[in-house]
């Protein structure tokens, strides 16, 4: 009975058991607005004077990209230049990756050390009731003792 006692007194504590982590990725495809800026051109002119000083044009050249609209003008000796640039925006698809994670919270819940578990709960049960009988057995037998036998 006391070997019983003694093997079931103690209990073992349960293994922590890790939780793993849940991972969830997204992903988004959006379009991203890159501005290019306004262009430049470059102009040349050559200009000659003859024997009677009248200026003459002899060579005119441009160099411009394809987004520049341009406007030349000569009269009366003068050069009339305009170039019309037209910013533009453009789109590029760019693919976003949102990853989320849930990571858990370690929590320390504190421990009662003393708890009896049903096995020992029973033991102590059968435990009272056995003292009980027992001290209800002597006291019967001590009303049984004649003392004055030992007079």
């Amino acid at each position: 009975m006391t070997s019983l006692l003694a093997l079931s007194a103690c209990k073992t504590h349960k293994p922590i058991v890790q939780v793993p982590v849940k991972t969830v990725e997204r992903k988004v495809a959006t379009l991203v607005p890159v501005y290019i800026p306004g262009d430049s051109t470059i102009v040349s002119a050559y200009f000659e004077c003859d024997s009677l000083n009248n200026v003459l044009l002899k060579e005119i050249s441009e160099q411009k990209s394809k987004n520049i609209a341009t406007k030349f003008n000569f009269s009366n000796g003068e050069l009339n230049y305009s170039a019309e640039t037209k910013p533009d925006t453009v789109y590029i698809s760019s693919d976003t990756i949102y990853v989320e994670k849930e990571i858990p919270l370690e929590i320390e819940i504190p421990l009662v050390e003393y708890r009896q578990t049903k096995f020992q709960n029973t033991f102590y049960i059968i435990g009272l009731i056995s003292t009980a009988i027992f001290i209800v057995f002597m006291i019967t037998e001590i009303k049984n003792i004649n003392f004055l036998k030992f007079k």
